[in-house]
């Protein structure tokens, strides 16, 4: 603990360690400050600027702002500088996004002021933000503010060798910025509901109940879970991932990813902001895992602005996220990095896992779809994981398997992306094998990014890939099993559509046929969906797939395997993928 911080109000130290430990972002000191408080700041680990602000007699005031990183110093820098107290009422959510409160709070302090809530007079007098009535995110983190203010408390009683009798009974008006106050003045503006923070192309997401746009099931595939103080997860994802779709090649390709540009007689005007982009789509190929997505142009200038849901019109539509990662999956390699012990062919599986999951311990990419071992296993496995119901309390479930997050008090970080997220932990409970396993949030994180391995500032291992199995009881072995060729023993199975909405034609051909010819349709968790019997014919055999079991009834849309079999061995496998 910093002793130093005792030179400085008991409030501004409370700011300065819950800035520090990246509670919040950025912190605003409004009350002025000397050259000791700046040093001392500096001194802790902040970065300090000093900002004027014009007030509205004319004269200027001056307010000092700090934080862990220069870009949100940078950010309020462009805003604010210079900028009168009564600014525009739009800016109190870029300040509510700056300063980490909750945009459900921002959004309902600015439209109805300090509304009752169930924390006045407890909690509610050492946060910072006025916590709007059914907030979802405030509880998570007073634990966090409790534990921080309980420290600083003990730094400045030991001066006196008690405890510090602090009276904060004023803290939660007074702290909130003064402009919003103001506002409360000019009375509350409107604000929709699908502009929450800097860029209005953000549009809700159902599903978000962290307000980072993106939904729990994305959450878990993209690897953001638990991530703190990160509300705009999506934006840099979905620019990211904009910034692949445009470097991708625009010629065929057999072995690479790559795109065509399909373009229409017209164009469609954004209704956020006007610019125009053309009727047409972009369809994104990935001939090693014979997957394919359209991106329409409309969705790709909102993708530019940081959002996987788009506008056209009066109709939001929004991008399968789930589709996109897995076509886009062989540019996702940042976290690959990490080492993996007792690992061959260095491809993020151990040697015992590789032969657990039947890939090739001195081959990475064993069924030749573009993505190493370890990133087509961890792919199947968080998919799993992101359909788990999450268990919040209450009597534990005893017949399916749930997951569960225990939070802890404090932060780490990503060693390879730099992301911060709760140091605590995740169970996975399997109650009717009676099994689980536990580990670090930060592992979850690297799992959707292709690894077991994790390396976080405060937690590293690895996660063991057959347990995980185990528990979660999915059968990894029938995955991806896509022989090599299997046109060398004349046979060739296609389907088209693909992916299809109704129905799809499966063509079959066979040079020299003697024995008996099914192809059998499996999910993706290895359960048998559909089959059918092939004549015993040389040339070609059609068949028609409407999307139903066996029963009749329709299956959920994703990715079925194709499996011909001949004489009961498998001799191809294609994919092929349902969209409802």
């Amino acid at each position: 603990m910093n002793n130093n911080l005792k030179k400085l109000d008991f409030q501004l130290a409370y700011l300065a360690m819950l800035t520090k430990q990246q509670i919040k972002p950025l912190s605003r000191w409004e009350k002025g400050t000397n050259l000791k408080h700046f040093t001392t700041l500096k001194k802790f680990g902040l970065k300090v600027e000093n900002v004027k602000r014009k007030l509205l007699n004319g004269k200027y005031t001056s307010e000092t702002i700090f934080s862990t990183k220069s870009k949100y110093l940078d950010i309020y820098l462009r805003n604010f500088e210079n900028k009168p107290i009564a600014i525009q009422k739009s800016d109190r959510e870029k300040e509510g996004f700056l300063f980490g409160y909750p945009s459900c709070c921002v959004k309902n302090f600015v439209e109805d002021g300090y509304t009752k809530n169930p924390y006045i007079g407890k909690e509610q007098e050492i946060l910072f933000h006025w916590v709007c009535p059914h907030c979802r995110i405030t509880p998570s983190l007073i634990p966090y503010y409790q534990k921080i203010y309980n420290e600083c408390q003990l730094l400045f009683s030991e001066s006196n060798g008690k405890l510090f009798p602090h009276n904060i009974s004023s803290f939660s008006k007074k702290a909130l910025p003064y402009a919003a106050a103001f506002l409360l003045a000019l009375g509350a503006p409107v604000i929709n509901s699908n502009k929450l923070f800097a860029d209005d192309h953000w549009l809700p997401v159902f599903g978000d109940n962290d307000n980072d746009y993106l939904s729990y099931k994305e959450e878990i595939l993209m690897g953001t879970q638990c991530f703190y103080l990160y509300p705009t997860s999506a934006d840099s994802i979905a620019k990211s991932y904009k910034t692949i779709i445009d470097s991708l090649p625009r010629e065929t390709s057999d072995t690479t990813c790559y795109a065509i540009d399909i373009f229409a007689n017209g164009f469609y005007n954004c209704p956020i902001c006007g610019e125009t982009a053309n009727m047409g789509f972009v369809v994104i190929y990935n001939p090693l895992r014979n997957l394919e997505i359209d991106i329409p142009y409309m969705a790709l200038h909102f993708m530019e602005h940081g959002s996987f849901s788009y506008a056209i019109g009066q109709d939001t539509t929004r991008i399968d996220i789930e589709l996109l990662k897995k076509v886009l999956a062989p540019f996702d390699t940042q976290h690959l990095i990490v080492e993996t012990a007792d690992d061959n062919d260095d491809d993020g599986l151990n040697n015992p896992s590789e032969l657990y999951f039947e890939t090739d311990p001195e081959n990475p990419y064993t069924h030749n779809i573009g993505i190493d071992d370890g990133q087509e296993i961890t792919e199947a496995i968080i998919e799993h994981i992101s359909d788990l119901p999450v268990y919040i309390g209450g009597g534990q479930p005893t017949d399916y398997i749930y997951i569960q997050y225990i939070p802890a008090y404090g932060f780490e970080t990503c060693n390879i992306c730099g992301k911060t997220v709760n140091m605590g932990y995740v169970t996975i409970k399997n109650p009717t094998q009676g099994t689980f396993i536990d580990f670090s949030i930060i592992g979850l994180h690297y799992i959707s990014h292709g690894r077991f391995a994790y390396e976080g500032s405060t937690n590293q291992g690895e996660i063991d890939p057959i347990e995980l199995a185990t528990v979660l009881d999915i059968d990894l072995t029938s995955i991806d099993h896509l022989p090599e060729i299997a046109e060398k023993y004349g046979y060739q199975l296609i389907n088209f559509p693909n992916p299809f909405t109704g129905s799809t034609t499966i063509s079959f051909s066979a040079t020299d046929l003697h024995g008996l010819a099914q192809i059998k349709i499996y999910n993706i968790k290895g359960q048998l969906v559909r089959q059918f019997k092939l004549q015993k014919a040389k040339g070609k055999n059609y068949i028609e797939w409407d999307g139903k079991d066996e029963n009749g009834k329709p299956v959920p849309g994703g990715i079925y395997l194709l499996k011909l079999e001949i004489d009961g061995m498998e001799a191809e496998t294609k994919k092929c993928l349902l969209i409802r």
